[in-house]
């Protein structure tokens, strides 16, 4: 579950790993993946992207690998959406071989068998559509903050009418206050004010003792005395553990876990990812499973006769 921060860890060491592979100038691309666009990346992230391209094979469509897939005699739109996934890592600094990674993880995760069944309708939700996210958070989890605002934003904005979030509970016991807050933004939510409780105790996630929380409920115009009594009475603990196993049993190892459909998603939860992964979630109903196109019986010949010589 902590493939998505593998991909931002393995940005950060970018230039070594660009070094590996060799460079690539614009025109030498034009000539080895011509339906690819390429524009923006430098001579050290086409020559990542090239390496990648000629490493995975497409997901669906054309039988071949990416490469070959973006040959100019080729009309498979699966392989131009593909590429676009590995541009946009390769931009960002990934090394070729966690790309390849991450790309077959990701296109594997769409298989019936790789998903899991999420309940998306007992927790606070924001946006409407039919696509349906899930994500298992920790209130004293950084990247759990961090990744609110693109959530948010996805739902509200980018992919607004499509897509609706699900937020879940998913507290850790090394942090300490992330429960009591799980159960404050339950009684929030039973007032009708869980995203804007939730907004301001992941602000401020580094302050969340009682007197933080009660200040942080009157903000949101909510009564912090008759929370904290609901609070530490239980009221919301069955609730929050429900969630909490739910999580466990679906496989969540850290936060934040997000699933679509069912399907966990690896990419970074950064709003170009997260805009691209519904698109492909909607475009995979669309045609009930990626398929592949049946193979060029003369396409293979070739390959067998190159093969013997």
């Amino acid at each position: 579950m902590r493939f998505a921060a593998i991909l931002c860890l393995a940005a950060t060491a970018s230039l070594a790993q660009q070094a590996k592979s060799n460079p690539i100038s614009a025109e030498q691309a034009r000539t080895i993946v011509p339906r690819a666009d390429l524009s923006g990346l430098t001579d050290a992230q086409r020559g990542v992207f090239i390496e990648v391209a000629t490493d995975v094979f497409n997901y669906a469509g054309c039988q071949d690998t990416l490469a070959k897939c973006l040959g100019a005699e080729q009309k498979d739109p699966h392989a131009v959406r593909m590429a676009a996934l590995v541009k946009q890592l390769a931009g960002e600094g990934v090394p070729a071989a966690t790309i390849v990674q991450a790309v077959e993880k990701y296109y594997a995760s769409f298989e019936p068998g790789s998903r899991v069944g999420l309940n998306a309708d007992n927790c606070p939700t924001l946006g409407k559509g039919s696509v349906n996210l899930v994500e298992f958070s920790d209130y004293q989890c950084p990247h759990c903050a961090a990744a609110l605002k693109p959530l948010e934003q996805l739902v509200t904005q980018d992919r607004k009418g499509e897509a609706r979030l699900c937020s879940k509970y998913f507290p850790f016991a090394q942090h300490p206050r992330a429960r009591v807050a799980a159960a404050c933004a339950e009684y929030a939510r039973s007032k009708g004010k869980f995203w804007e409780m939730n907004a301001v105790i992941f602000a401020n996630q580094e302050t969340l003792e009682d007197e933080n929380l009660k200040a942080y409920a009157k903000q949101v115009g909510l009564n912090g005395e008759e929370m904290l009594k609901a609070v530490y009475a239980g009221t919301f603990d069955e609730q929050v553990e429900k969630h909490r196993r739910e999580g466990m049993a679906a496989g969540v190892e850290s936060t934040p876990a997000l699933f679509i459909d069912g399907r966990y998603v690896v990419l970074p939860l950064k709003p170009w990812y997260l805009a691209f992964t519904v698109d492909d979630e909607l475009q995979w109903r669309r045609e009930k499973g990626w398929k592949f196109a049946a193979a060029d019986p003369a396409a293979r010949a070739k390959d067998v006769t190159a093969a013997k010589k």
